[in-house]
C-alpha cells in the first residue's frame, strides 16, 4: 500500500535517532551474549538480545511507572471530590460556571497531585521504542543496515530463528509462505501470551485501583477497554516481525509481573499504610458507633445488674 509505505517512511525518519539507539543496544547485548559462548549467527543470541532490550527499556521507565502509580492513586482518592464539584455545577451552562468548575478541578488536581494522564506516560514513551524496533527488524528482512547494525550483522540477524520461526518474518507471511508449522505456531503463541498478559494486567490494575463509583458509565467503559485494547494489539501484531512480537510479549509479561509487585507493595485502600474506611451496604462510609446521649445532656447509665455489685447478687 503506497499510503502505508509513505507513512511508515515518514515515521521512520522521525524516529531515526531512536533507531540508532535501539540498534546500538541490540548489537552490544548480542555481543555480550556471544562472548558468553552463544553462536553469533544463532537465534538464541538475537532473541535474548531482544529480551534484554525489554529489560533496559523497563528499567529506564521505572521513574515513570512510580509517577503513574502515584498519579492514579491520587486520582482515585480525588474522584469523590471531583464528583462533588461536577454535581455542584450540574445544569449550569453559563461561561462563569464552567470556568469556576474547571478552576476548582484544576486546584484539586494541583493540591492532591492527581493526574488523569499518569496512566498513559509509560505507554507514550514505549510506543516510539516499539516502532523503532519494528523499523530495525523490518530493515533486517530487507538487508538494510542501521547504525551499529552493519551489513554482516544484518545477514546474521536475518538468518536467526526463534524455535524455527525467522525473527524477521511475520505471522501473515508464514501463513502465506513456506515457513512451516513452527513459523506459524511460534508467533501465534507469542501473540496469545501478549494478549493474556495485557488482559490480566488490566484486571489486576482494576482490582488494585477500583473506581470510586462502579455504576459510572466511564467505569464500565474502562472494563470493556480492558479486553478491547489487548485485542487490537493482538490483531496489529499479526503483521509485525516475530522479533517485535517477542519484544511486545516480553514487555507485556514484565508489565503483568510489575502489576503484581505494585499490588503487593502498595495495596488498595486509603493512603498507603492507613486502614481503608469502613463502608456501609450502600457503599458510603459507615459512621462510627456513638453512644446516644439522654435528654438533658446526661450520659447513659449502665443497666442494673451489670455493675460489680449486681453481678455478685
Amino acid at each position: 500500500m503506497p499510503v502505508l509505505d509513505t507513512l511508515t517512511h515518514a515515521l521512520s525518519t522521525l524516529v531515526h535517532p531512536l533507531q540508532l539507539v535501539v540498534a546500538w543496544i541490540l548489537v552490544h547485548l548480542h555481543g555480550a551474549l556471544t562472548s558468553l559462548g552463544l553462536d553469533p549467527a544463532g537465534g538464541a543470541g538475537w532473541s535474548l538480545a531482544i529480551v534484554g532490550l525489554v529489560v533496559v527499556v523497563k528499567l529506564l521507565l521505572v521513574p515513570l511507572v512510580v509517577a503513574q502509580v502515584r498519579g492514579m492513586r491520587a486520582m482515585r482518592l480525588a474522584s469523590p471530590e471531583i464528583h462533588r464539584i461536577q454535581e455542584k455545577y450540574r445544569g449550569r451552562t453559563d461561561a462563569a460556571s464552567r470556568d469556576a468548575a474547571r478552576r476548582e478541578q484544576q486546584e484539586l488536581m494541583t493540591r492532591t497531585g492527581a493526574n488523569p494522564l499518569a496512566g498513559c506516560l509509560p505507554v507514550l514513551v514505549q510506543a516510539p521504542v516499539l516502532f523503532a524496533l519494528y523499523s530495525v527488524l523490518s530493515g533486517i528482512g530487507r538487508q538494510t543496515p542501521v547504525g551499529a547494525l552493519t551489513g554482516d550483522l544484518v545477514r546474521q540477524a536475518d538468518a536467526a530463528t526463534l524455535l524455527g520461526a525467522p525473527l524477521s518474518g511475520t505471522l501473515t507471511g508464514a501463513l502465506g509462505g513456506t515457513a512451516g508449522l513452527l513459523g506459524v505456531l511460534v508467533p501465534a503463541v507469542l501473540i496469545v501470551l501478549m494478549y493474556a498478559a495485557q488482559v490480566l494486567t488490566q484486571r489486576l490494575s482494576a482490582r488494585d485501583n477500583p473506581p470510586a463509583d462502579p455504576t459510572n458509565p466511564l467505569a464500565r467503559q474502562q472494563g470493556v477497554l480492558a479486553f478491547v485494547l489487548p485485542a487490537v494489539s493482538a490483531v496489529v501484531a499479526v503483521g509485525f516481525p516475530v522479533g517485535v512480537v517477542l519484544y511486545w510479549a516480553t514487555s507485556s509479561l514484565w508489565g503483568l509481573g510489575q502489576q503484581l509487585v505494585v499490588g503487593r507493595l502498595l495495596p488498595s485502600g486509603g493512603q498507603e499504610g492507613s486502614p481503608a474506611p469502613r463502608t456501609s451496604v450502600t457503599g458510603s462510609p459507615a459512621p462510627e458507633p456513638t453512644a446516644t446521649p439522654r435528654a438533658g445532656g446526661q450520659r447513659p447509665q449502665p443497666r442494673r445488674g451489670t455493675t460489680r455489685r449486681g453481678r455478685r447478687g
